[in-house]
């Protein structure tokens, strides 16, 4: 019988300013920020005229060393990563907007920003993705303490266009 590989490595991602690193440091899991990560295999880039540094994930893929203990990886591209479960984080639009801007984020970046959340965030690059996801932070923990249990699903994510 062979035995069920545990769950080590916990990708959070989400919208840049939906509460990632907030959760993440709050979460008493350790956490390894995924920027800082790349930075420290030479897959970032320099910065553009936007204020943004390309990570070259795919190198990055081919670099990654697992975690030996539970890990949570905090970044709006830890679902790029091998990671063996995913957290997805939301944050409704306008709150978001509210956020981006408070940070600096140019009027672009924070446009950019709000319509990738409206328009699923994340669950684009996941509908087909068959790691266990979890939507959300109110019983996170609990999900991850509880092995990961297979639990949302792009059909059952949030959906802010179709909200009132």
């Amino acid at each position: 019988m062979a035995s069920i590989k545990p769950i080590l490595s916990v990708g959070v991602t989400g919208t840049p300013g939906c509460g990632k690193t907030t959760f993440c440091n709050n979460s008493g899991i350790p956490v390894i920020d995924l920027n800082e990560y790349a930075e420290k295999f030479d897959c970032l880039s320099d910065v553009d005229e936007y204020g943004i540094r390309e990570m070259d994930v795919d190198r990055l893929k081919l670099l990654w060393k697992p975690p030996t203990e539970l890990t949570l990886y905090d970044g709006h591209l830890a679902h790029y990563m091998p990671v063996d479960a995913i957290i997805v984080l939301r944050c409704e639009p306008l709150e978001l907007k509210q956020r981006l801007e408070a940070r600096g984020y140019s009027e672009w970046k924070v446009k950019q920003n709000v319509e990738v959340e409206m328009l699923g965030g994340p669950w684009n690059d996941l509908v087909t993705d068959s790691r266990p996801i979890f939507e959300g932070e109110i019983g996170a923990i609990n999900w991850i303490k509880s092995g990961c249990p297979k639990h949302t699903t792009p059909d059952l994510a949030v959906d802010w266009l179709s909200r009132p």
